[in-house]
């Protein structure tokens, strides 16, 4: 079947610790010059997704960020120059509750927005790994983050909080489990992190609403994922395939399994696919 669209996510899929593999981008850089669309679909805000894809010219189509709470127009990487297509923030009072609990608990989390983060000041002070960027901000406390408004996520990660932590903050977060979605993010099957989103947020939908947009079937549309977070866009897309380092329940949904994110399973699936080489 010829497809009209590939849709993958970075994290595992294409990228490792925000870096691609040269064979994978120039795969990519084939599809694009097929005239095919290449839309990833993150969970990483617009401003990282530009970071990491900045030598590939894939914004000549549309953008499924923050885990598909906010779907971006082409030109996604020049400032005033896309549209939203759709957004969906977590409702304010709930976010008020989530992150009062993680000041109670003294957690480390990011409050996440359209185009700028919260960190808590003291998590520079611990983690010499971490490093801020143009989009961060810090505060003292968690809290102070609700002055921008209801964010589109909140976010914590192991390292800081530990897996206890992580349990306990997902414990926590699932009292609000008819208004809210939790999704874990793994690294190669390791639980590293937790997103809490608006209940109505996922890749799936934004990937229906980008299909609508364009004008294509669903059924046309190339989906690579590796993670929980991917399962029903791999599901829903005409073909899934899940990267070989995915946890096995994500194998289970896929129509097939590509080599591993540092294997290029990009590459892989794009000639079998896409490019038509052997």
């Amino acid at each position: 079947m010829g497809y009209k669209a590939v849709v993958m996510d970075l994290d595992g899929t294409l990228c490792t610790d925000r870096k691609l593999h040269m064979e994978d981008k120039k795969a990519i850089e084939r599809t694009l010059e097929k005239g095919i669309p290449v839309i990833p679909a993150t969970t990483r805000m617009r401003f990282s997704t530009s970071m990491i894809l900045k030598d590939l010219e894939i914004d000549n189509h549309p953008l499924i960020c923050n885990n598909g709470a906010r779907v971006i127009s082409p030109r996604w990487k020049k400032e005033g120059k896309y549209k939203d297509w759709h957004e969906i923030n977590l409702d304010h009072d709930i976010a008020e509750e989530l992150i009062s609990y993680s000041d109670e608990k003294d957690y480390e989390i990011t409050t996440i927005f359209k185009d700028k983060k919260f960190w808590k000041r003291s998590r520079l002070q611990s983690d010499n790994k971490s490093e801020l960027d143009s989009v961060t901000e810090l505060v003292d406390v968690n809290i102070e983050a609700l002055e921008e408004g209801a964010p589109i996520s909140i976010m914590m990660h192991s390292e800081g909080n530990g897996k206890k932590g992580l349990k306990d903050f997902e414990s926590y977060a699932e009292d609000f489990s008819k208004k809210v979605r939790l999704d874990r993010h793994h690294r190669f099957q390791e639980w590293i992190a937790l997103t809490v989103y608006h209940s109505d947020v996922s890749k799936k939908k934004a990937l229906d609403l980008v299909c609508k947009k364009i004008n294509i079937s669903v059924d046309d549309v190339l989906a690579l994922g590796d993670d929980e977070v991917d399962t029903e866009m791999l599901e829903f897309a005409g073909k899934g395939i899940a990267m070989g380092n995915s946890p096995e329940y994500v194998k289970q949904v896929a129509d097939e399994i590509a080599p591993s994110c540092k294997n290029q399973g990009v590459k892989w699936a794009l000639k079998k696919y896409i490019l038509g080489q052997n």
